[in-house]
């Protein structure tokens, strides 16, 4: 007969919209046990636990760790909450996984990771690009030097004429920022992972708050226009130690277009491109596609987050998202807001 593994216990504070994704992907690992749920909102955590089957709801997350035993806690929270709720989990034994971003700020941020240090426990982050196939695959290209040194990045991501109405991502004290920081976020990291993690130096950006402005808001948005106080466009331009730069557009109130999302990388011998993958290389008088073949059925990358820190725990090794790259995409974000903020450039603080 062969070993009995036993399940990794884990529970989950913040039972809305990206809780649910949380705990629906924890729950498709083999091996897994969801044991409690946490969230101020007790209607939404008992309608939670009730979809999932999960034995035990709290109001107080502090109640949730000191009733039970867990290997990992799932946070699904407002970045303004992480810092202190990662600290009680760490404090309580267990690994942690956090949404993204990883803190307000970058000593929230290192704060975290010298916890998770202290107590020799993993932290996870759900930065689901880099589990891609199309991601992969392009990392792999450009660790092979098929295209070169990629001498300038351009990365744009957002959404159509759509703002978050909870005060949550739309309010700078608990989501401290917008657009860049709740969603282009995913393309940062995935490019920057591709990249190998070049060490960002410098930064200059714009921000935009256009709701405030608009005589008709969007037809998604469910609040007070003065509520809102982050950017919904963010334009900002990264310079790296190795002497690349990159560029992030990052807007919540796009017109309808063909492609919200993407990413372009320019190379001594050719150009690359995700959503979707594309690679082709300049051959003199002719231009090739050397597009790699992709899997025709993909992995959810969501899952393989899970699943990866999953087997993080297990073996007592690290997952795929690292501490200090978690710090370099904070970092950038950062210095993005703060070069907005003071009109100038500014330097990263790494």
């Amino acid at each position: 007969m062969g070993e009995v593994i036993q399940p990794l216990t884990i529970g989950l504070i913040g039972c809305g919209h990206h809780g649910r994704y949380h705990l629906d992907n924890f729950a498709a690992q083999p091996a897994t046990k969801l044991v409690a749920v946490a969230d101020i909102n007790t209607t939404r955590a008992h309608s939670l636990a009730e979809e999932f089957g999960v034995a035990h709801c709290y109001e107080h997350y502090a109640d949730m760790l000191a009733g039970h035993e867990f290997d990992i806690i799932s946070l699904a929270l407002p970045p303004a909450f992480n810092r202190d709720l990662a600290m009680a989990a760490f404090e309580a034994g267990a690994h942690v996984m956090i949404s993204k971003p990883l803190a307000l700020d970058m000593a929230q941020g290192r704060e975290i990771i010298q916890a998770a240090r202290d107590k020799d426990r993993l932290l996870g982050m759900m930065l689901q690009g880099r589990f891609s196939t199309e991601v992969q695959a392009l990392r792999r290209v450009i660790a092979e030097g098929t295209l070169g040194h990629i001498y300038h990045s351009r990365i744009w991501h957002g959404h159509e004429m759509h703002i978050p109405a909870s005060p949550t991502l739309s309010q700078r004290r608990l989501a401290g920022g917008g657009s860049l920081f709740h969603t282009t976020v995913h393309l940062l990291d995935a490019a920057l992972w591709a990249l190998g993690n070049p060490h960002p130096v410098r930064a200059t950006a714009a921000n935009y708050r256009k709701l405030a402005k608009m005589k008709r808001p969007p037809v998604l948005w469910e609040g007070k226009v003065e509520q809102c106080d982050i950017e919904d466009f963010n334009i900002g331009l990264v310079h790296f130690e190795d002497g690349s730069t990159m560029t992030l557009e990052s807007n919540w109130l796009m017109h309808p277009r063909t492609r919200s999302a993407g990413v372009e990388m320019l190379g001594d011998w050719g150009v690359a491109s995700l959503r979707p993958l594309r690679v082709e290389l300049d051959e003199g008088e002719r231009v090739i596609d050397a597009t790699p073949e992709l899997p025709e059925h993909p992995p959810n990358a969501y899952a393989e987050v899970c699943r990866d820190f999953c087997q993080a725990v297990r073996d007592q090794a690290l997952p795929v998202v690292r501490f200090d790259e978690m710090l370099d995409v904070q970092a950038i974000m950062n210095a993005l807001y703060e070069s907005a903020e003071k009109g100038r450039e500014v330097e990263v603080d790494l």
